[in-house]
């Protein structure tokens, strides 16, 4: 009888493997998948410790890839208690009530590690940009990351998702929509630049020209299941 030692490394649920499966010197199976299995996407974006990879862990129904390691003196992050920062994509797969499966890509919020937003260039993934809901830093944190999401939000896959929001709900969601509208008239939504674009220009008394679908804006808790259900419906709900 062949040891347990000699036998073929298994891949599949991660409730059906052990640690022999999980020995990274065992031979990879022909058939391994090399990226994502799953038919539909949602990446998650924003700014550094906002909750992206919260919303992995929170929602993936397997176990998920973590990429975070142990922050720098130099990072600067907006909650004093956080010591950690992702440098990769973190990974996980949410599977729905009816079965389909979503893959779930959380991204670094730090520029240099930039290079983990490539996600955001599959033209079928939905897009969830989280962002801190204080007043005071909506603005600054639509000028950075609108221009980053600019093909979902033209498509209809963006969700705009508020966390650590201490204001009545409805004020910065209504804040956040008319600061989204007013940065949307200061960029190129084309293939042109996007710094330095021309305001787009309406004649007096014609209704605003309806450019792209419109772009929900909602206040989430990355922790809580159901928020994060909600706001990756929303982000896939033009492929639904």
């Amino acid at each position: 009888m062949q040891s347990n030692s000699f036998r073929k490394r298994r891949h599949g649920k991660i409730e059906e493997l052990d640690v022999l499966d999980l020995d990274p010197y065992h031979s990879v199976p022909q058939d391994a998948i090399i990226g994502s299995p799953t038919t539909k996407g949602v990446v998650f974006v924003g700014p550094v410790g906002v909750g992206k990879t919260t919303c992995v862990e929170t929602l993936s129904t397997v176990l998920p890839i973590m990429t975070e390691v142990k922050g720098s003196e130099n990072d600067e992050f907006i909650p004093r208690w956080k010591t950690t920062t992702t440098v990769g994509i973190d990974y996980g797969i949410w599977k729905r009530d009816d079965g389909t499966e979503i893959g779930l890509f959380g991204t670094a919020g730090q520029d240099r590690f930039e290079s983990t937003r490539a996600a955001l260039n599959n033209p079928e993934a939905g897009v969830v940009l989280w962002l801190y809901g204080d007043p005071t830093l909506i603005e600054e944190q639509l000028e950075q990351w609108i221009p980053e999401v600019k093909t979902p939000l033209k498509k209809g896959r963006l969700c705009i998702a508020l966390n650590f929001v201490e204001i009545d709900e409805a004020t910065i969601t209504s804040m956040t929509k008319t600061l989204l509208t007013e940065q949307l008239t200061k960029v190129d939504l084309g293939d042109g630049a996007i710094a330095g674009a021309a305001p787009l220009v309406v004649p007096p008394g014609m209704p605003p020209i309806p450019i792209m679908p419109p772009t929900p804006v909602v206040v989430a808790d990355p922790r809580i299941r159901e928020d994060v259900a909600r706001v990756v419906e929303l982000a896939i709900r033009s492929n639904s």
